[in-house]
């Protein structure tokens, strides 16, 4: 499946419109357009914004595993390693806080486990 059949499915699956979507990636809806219709890929930062924005990952938003460079290929490979770098960066980054959430959610619920055992 293509990057932009991807994006306009993502886009559908929430009802939101090219604008909504354009908006709120700060970008022109032309722009946003170009992609879901794949005549234009969107440069690495704006899909760091994309994969935030549909929270999902963006190995799964470009359809590669980590570590296979064939769509980042396609890009100027003078910036190619410090845009990877960046995504790994931001991948591992968002692991770490949704870790840290779980774990914060999992210490208020033994929490309250030990609060109900000490009321019997």
């Amino acid at each position: 499946m293509s990057l932009g059949t991807k994006l306009r499915e993502l886009r559908t699956g929430r009802n939101l419109s090219q604008t909504q979507v354009a908006m709120e990636l700060d970008v022109s809806q032309t722009a946003n357009g170009k992609w879901e219709s794949d005549q234009s890929k969107p440069g690495l930062d704006n899909l760091l914004k994309i994969s935030e924005f549909y929270e999902t990952d963006i190995y799964d938003l470009i359809g590669q595993k980590e570590g296979n460079n064939n769509f980042i290929n396609s890009y100027d490979s003078s910036t190619v390693n410090n845009e990877i770098a960046t995504i790994n960066y931001y991948v591992s980054e968002k692991l770490v806080e949704q870790y840290e959430e779980r774990i914060k959610e999992l210490q208020e619920r033994n929490q309250e486990l030990k609060d109900q055992l000490a009321f019997w």
